[in-house]
Protein backbone atom coordinates (compact mmCIF):
# COMPACT_ATOMS: atom_id res chain seq x y z
CA UNK A 1 0.00 0.00 0.00
CA UNK A 2 2.77 2.40 0.94
CA UNK A 3 4.71 1.41 -2.18
CA UNK A 4 1.69 2.16 -4.36
CA UNK A 5 1.28 5.59 -2.71
CA UNK A 6 4.99 6.42 -3.25
CA UNK A 7 4.78 5.29 -6.87
CA UNK A 8 1.80 7.59 -7.50
CA UNK A 9 3.57 10.54 -5.84
CA UNK A 10 6.77 9.98 -7.87
CA UNK A 11 4.81 9.58 -11.11
CA UNK A 12 2.92 12.82 -10.52
CA UNK A 13 6.05 14.83 -9.61
CA UNK A 14 8.13 13.68 -12.61
CA UNK A 15 6.07 15.47 -15.29
CA UNK A 16 6.18 18.68 -13.28
CA UNK A 17 9.95 18.43 -12.97
CA UNK A 18 10.29 17.81 -16.70
CA UNK A 19 8.01 20.78 -17.47
CA UNK A 20 10.00 23.02 -15.14
CA UNK A 21 13.26 21.94 -16.76
CA UNK A 22 11.87 22.59 -20.27
CA UNK A 23 10.49 25.95 -19.21
CA UNK A 24 13.83 26.90 -17.68
CA UNK A 25 15.63 26.15 -20.95
CA UNK A 26 13.32 28.50 -22.87
CA UNK A 27 13.97 31.30 -20.44
CA UNK A 28 17.71 30.63 -20.61
CA UNK A 29 17.75 30.80 -24.42
CA UNK A 30 15.75 34.03 -24.37
CA UNK A 31 18.19 35.51 -21.88
CA UNK A 32 21.12 34.49 -24.06
CA UNK A 33 19.50 36.07 -27.13
CA UNK A 34 18.87 39.32 -25.23
CA UNK A 35 22.42 39.30 -23.91
CA UNK A 36 23.85 38.90 -27.43
CA UNK A 37 21.67 41.73 -28.75
CA UNK A 38 22.78 44.02 -25.93
CA UNK A 39 26.44 43.17 -26.48
CA UNK A 40 26.09 44.13 -30.16
CA UNK A 41 24.95 47.62 -29.05
CA UNK A 42 27.47 48.14 -26.23
CA UNK A 43 29.97 50.85 -27.10
CA UNK A 44 33.63 49.96 -26.56
CA UNK A 45 36.51 52.41 -26.26
CA UNK A 46 38.85 52.24 -29.27
CA UNK A 47 41.45 55.03 -28.81
CA UNK A 48 42.09 58.65 -27.83
CA UNK A 49 43.38 61.11 -30.42
CA UNK A 50 44.90 64.56 -30.02
CA UNK A 51 43.05 67.21 -32.03
CA UNK A 52 46.24 68.19 -33.85
CA UNK A 53 46.89 64.67 -35.22
CA UNK A 54 47.10 64.63 -39.02
CA UNK A 55 43.96 63.47 -40.81
CA UNK A 56 44.10 63.29 -44.63
CA UNK A 57 42.44 66.30 -46.25
CA UNK A 58 39.54 65.52 -48.58
CA UNK A 59 40.22 66.07 -52.27
CA UNK A 60 36.59 66.74 -53.17
CA UNK A 61 34.84 69.89 -51.89
CA UNK A 62 31.73 67.88 -51.00
CA UNK A 63 33.84 65.86 -48.53
CA UNK A 64 35.24 68.93 -46.75
CA UNK A 65 33.58 70.19 -43.57
CA UNK A 66 31.98 73.65 -43.72
CA UNK A 67 34.14 76.53 -42.49
CA UNK A 68 33.79 77.28 -38.79
CA UNK A 69 35.59 78.74 -35.79
CA UNK A 70 35.57 75.39 -33.97
CA UNK A 71 38.77 73.48 -33.27
CA UNK A 72 39.34 69.98 -31.91
CA UNK A 73 41.35 69.61 -28.70
CA UNK A 74 41.09 65.82 -28.34
CA UNK A 75 38.61 63.02 -28.91
CA UNK A 76 37.82 59.46 -27.88
CA UNK A 77 36.57 57.00 -30.50
CA UNK A 78 34.03 54.31 -29.59
CA UNK A 79 32.45 51.48 -31.59
CA UNK A 80 30.18 48.50 -31.07
CA UNK A 81 30.31 44.99 -32.48
CA UNK A 82 27.12 45.82 -34.35
CA UNK A 83 28.92 48.61 -36.27
CA UNK A 84 27.75 51.70 -34.38
CA UNK A 85 30.31 54.51 -34.36
CA UNK A 86 30.52 57.36 -31.84
CA UNK A 87 33.06 60.02 -30.83
CA UNK A 88 33.32 61.99 -27.58
CA UNK A 89 35.19 65.19 -28.52
CA UNK A 90 36.55 68.23 -26.69
CA UNK A 91 35.78 71.17 -28.97
CA UNK A 92 36.76 74.84 -28.59
CA UNK A 93 34.71 77.73 -29.97
CA UNK A 94 37.15 80.38 -31.24
CA UNK A 95 34.34 82.77 -32.19
CA UNK A 96 31.62 84.75 -30.46
CA UNK A 97 29.17 83.20 -28.04
CA UNK A 98 25.75 81.66 -28.53
CA UNK A 99 26.66 79.28 -31.36
CA UNK A 100 26.32 75.51 -31.66
CA UNK A 101 28.38 72.95 -33.54
CA UNK A 102 26.50 71.77 -36.63
CA UNK A 103 26.99 68.37 -38.32
CA UNK A 104 28.24 69.97 -41.55
CA UNK A 105 31.11 71.65 -39.62
CA UNK A 106 32.84 68.43 -38.59
CA UNK A 107 33.66 65.22 -40.48
CA UNK A 108 34.98 61.80 -39.54
CA UNK A 109 37.51 60.11 -41.77
CA UNK A 110 36.70 56.40 -42.05
CA UNK A 111 38.90 53.42 -42.93
CA UNK A 112 37.13 53.07 -46.27
CA UNK A 113 38.46 56.57 -47.19
CA UNK A 114 35.05 58.23 -46.84
CA UNK A 115 34.33 61.47 -44.98
CA UNK A 116 31.05 61.49 -43.07
CA UNK A 117 29.26 64.14 -41.01
CA UNK A 118 27.65 63.01 -37.76
CA UNK A 119 24.00 62.02 -37.92
CA UNK A 120 23.45 63.61 -34.50
CA UNK A 121 25.40 65.82 -32.08
CA UNK A 122 24.70 65.93 -28.34
CA UNK A 123 25.94 69.19 -26.86
CA UNK A 124 24.86 70.91 -23.69
CA UNK A 125 23.41 74.12 -25.16
CA UNK A 126 25.38 76.68 -27.13
CA UNK A 127 29.04 77.61 -26.78
CA UNK A 128 30.20 80.78 -25.06
CA UNK A 129 33.04 82.77 -26.62
CA UNK A 130 36.31 80.84 -26.21
CA UNK A 131 34.56 77.95 -24.44
CA UNK A 132 35.84 74.38 -24.65
CA UNK A 133 33.35 71.63 -23.93
CA UNK A 134 32.58 68.00 -24.57
CA UNK A 135 30.25 67.00 -27.40
CA UNK A 136 29.10 63.54 -28.48
CA UNK A 137 29.04 62.79 -32.20
CA UNK A 138 27.02 59.87 -33.57
CA UNK A 139 27.86 58.39 -36.97
CA UNK A 140 25.35 55.57 -37.27
CA UNK A 141 26.31 52.04 -38.31
CA UNK A 142 29.08 51.10 -40.73
CA UNK A 143 31.69 48.38 -41.16
CA UNK A 144 34.50 50.95 -41.51
CA UNK A 145 36.36 52.27 -38.46
CA UNK A 146 36.75 55.95 -37.63
CA UNK A 147 40.39 56.94 -38.14
CA UNK A 148 40.13 60.64 -37.31
CA UNK A 149 38.08 63.85 -37.12
CA UNK A 150 38.53 67.14 -38.88
CA UNK A 151 37.13 70.66 -38.84
CA UNK A 152 37.89 73.45 -41.30
CA UNK A 153 38.99 76.85 -40.00
CA UNK A 154 38.55 80.13 -41.85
Amino acid sequence: MLARYLLIVIASISPLSAYAADNGDDIGLGDIKNSIEKSQDTMHYVRTMDGSVYVPEPKQNRDKPAHSYFSLESYDIYSSQGGKRMVQAMVTNNSGGGITLKPKQIKAYFGNEHYVSPTRIDQDGSFAQGETKSVTLYFGETDASILGLLTRAY
